[in-house]
């Protein structure tokens, strides 16, 4: 199947005369996700960390795929809509926190960046997930010597 040029009358199925090939198109970018993912994980099994939420087919012709992973202290969902045919693809990332604080009656939570479904918004949301995760390092210096009067 060949998405270069249509043969018309012997078209074996290009994306111009197609409705299956488109399916199996936008079918391809979620499989970019995955891919992506995969890479992230290696060495290692994908189902070991990723937990995948929904994969669907709308009505409207979108192809929806949600996963879930998690950190020690944090929740990320990333969503992925592919909108055949359509410039409006969609990745995006939010995080919720595994824990309350003290006194706490809902989970805290953020919106990270999205864009469109390309390569480019998925290395901006591994990105900021990097950053999400960083810790601050103390300002504390330790003491070249320990003071006599606290020893």
């Amino acid at each position: 199947m060949s998405e270069d040029k249509c043969a018309g009358d012997a078209c074996s199925g290009c994306v111009e005369c197609s409705d299956d090939v488109i399916e199996l198109k936008s079918q391809s970018k979620i499989e970019e996700v995955k891919k992506w993912v995969r890479e992230l994980i290696f060495p290692g099994k994908i189902e070991d960390f990723i937990e995948e939420r929904k994969e669907y087919n709308s009505k409207e012709g979108e192809h929806y795929y949600e996963f879930n992973f998690y950190t020690e202290n944090h929740l990320y969902r990333i969503v992925a809509i592919d909108r055949k045919g359509e410039n409006n693809d969609y990745l995006g990332c939010g995080v919720l926190a595994r824990k309350r604080r003290a006194g706490e009656t809902w989970d805290r939570g953020n919106d990270l960046p999205d864009g469109d479904l390309t390569k480019e918004s998925w290395n901006t949301i591994v990105r900021a997930i990097v950053c999400y995760e960083l810790v601050k390092l103390s300002k504390f210096k330790k003491p070249d010597a320990i003071p006599e009067d606290v020893a």
